[in-house]
């Protein structure tokens, strides 16, 4: 029986879906330990947009965290959506997590090694540390370590490379850039062949100067360390005044900000490669799962992988709460979770997939969603 009070968890990856994971398990569990392998918080990323469903989500999670996302964020003219700069988002759930007294944070910490034990389960870092707890939650992103554990199929790269980032306008910028500020969201089709995008987001309105932009290509790149945004823009980009916007953009950025991504990646969700995976399941196993783009990494054409993240946090905290009465294992509500999730981040997956047709390999502008789909989307769980 998963006692509320006595169950403890391993997060394993601290970026939005590993944060709000360990808020909603701190709801749940005894003690939540979140393991994140870099040494610090990068102050790197540009936009993330959350729709209606995934503010409902932050509710149930803390209605103080959704307070303070509505003073961090922006809402643009269109829709309910809030816009952050990425960083400045996962810094307010970093914020909520440190103050919560059962979760333990440790970080620059690579695990080496998962048992998934008869009584337990355990995780030993390449420092030494080991920690063992009822049950793993793998929120380590569509490149996952724990999906390698447990034997499923790895992303797939697609054809897109991008760069992210933000900058503050100075009063030396030029005219044209400072006129970006008066703006919403600035998109620019940079070359002729469509296949270079820059996009900037203007948080002038929040905070004074502030611009956030991205780049994407879908030119062919043998090796994106060696490329950098101003080599595609001086070789591709033909429209002078585009040219000198994007390079003064560039210019002013952060030289982190200017180190390309891996290719945008996506998790194999078709109905061929949810067969393979016991019970139809997204590939949880034993006292493993798996959350956010770790279990459902998807195409950013409408930018829903955030939400579906933090809908995921939900479930999962829910699952173990409604039943800690009743008596199912730790790994039942594992499954139980997963399998209450699956219909619903399926069903916006293939969305995803057939508008990035439309768009990318069509060459067609994909129309408004439906009302009906907008409507379950936005209702949440």
């Amino acid at each position: 029986m998963a006692e509320q009070q006595g169950v403890t968890s391993i997060v394993i990856g601290a970026g939005p879906s590993g944060l709000a994971s360990a808020l909603g398990l701190s709801k749940v569990c005894k003690k939540v330990f979140l393991v994140e392998k870099h040494a610090s918080f990068e102050k790197r990323g540009a936009t993330f947009g959350m729709g209606k469903n995934g503010q409902l989500a932050w509710e149930e999670l803390s209605p103080e965290l959704m307070e303070y996302m509505r003073q961090v964020g922006m809402k643009p003219p269109w829709g309910e959506t809030l816009v952050f700069v990425w960083w400045e988002m996962r810094d307010a759930l970093l914020k909520f997590v440190k103050e919560r007294d059962n979760i333990e944070l440790y970080c620059g910490e690579k695990f080496v090694e998962i048992e998934d034990r008869e009584n337990d389960a355990k995780v030993t870092f390449k420092s030494g540390l080991e920690l063992s707890a009822d049950f793993i939650v793998g929120a380590d992103g569509v490149h996952s370590k724990v999906r390698n554990v447990l034997g499923l199929a790895p992303p797939i790269i697609s054809d897109t490379t991008l760069f992210r980032g933000s900058l503050q306008v100075p009063e030396s910028a030029s005219a044209e850039l400072k006129a970006c500020l008066g703006g919403g969201m600035v998109p620019l089709s940079v070359d002729e062949k469509g296949k270079i995008y820059f996009i900037l987001f203007n948080f002038n309105e929040r905070y004074t100067g502030r611009l956030a932009w991205v780049l994407s290509t879908l030119i062919e790149i043998e090796n994106n360390e060696n490329i950098t945004p101003f080599t595609l823009v001086d070789d591709h980009v033909t429209d002078e005044k585009k040219k000198f916007l994007i390079t003064e953009v560039l210019s002013l950025s952060d030289e982190e900000h200017l180190k390309p991504y891996p290719k945008t990646s996506i998790i194999d969700l078709s109905d061929d490669a949810l067969e393979l995976c016991e019970d139809g399941r997204w590939g949880g196993r034993g006292r493993i799962t798996l959350i956010g783009d770790a279990a459902h990494g998807m195409r950013p054409t409408d930018g829903y992988g955030g939400s579906m993240a933090m809908e995921d946090a939900v479930i999962l905290s829910r699952t173990f709460k409604n039943c800690a009465e009743q008596n199912f294992s730790v790994q039942d509500l594992l499954r139980k979770y997963e399998l209450e999730r699956l219909s619903r981040v399926k069903r916006v997956y293939d969305n995803q997939i057939e508008r990035y047709n439309t768009r990318m390999q069509k060459g067609e502008r994909p129309g408004p969603q439906s009302k009906e789909f907008m409507a379950w989307l936005l209702a949440g769980v």
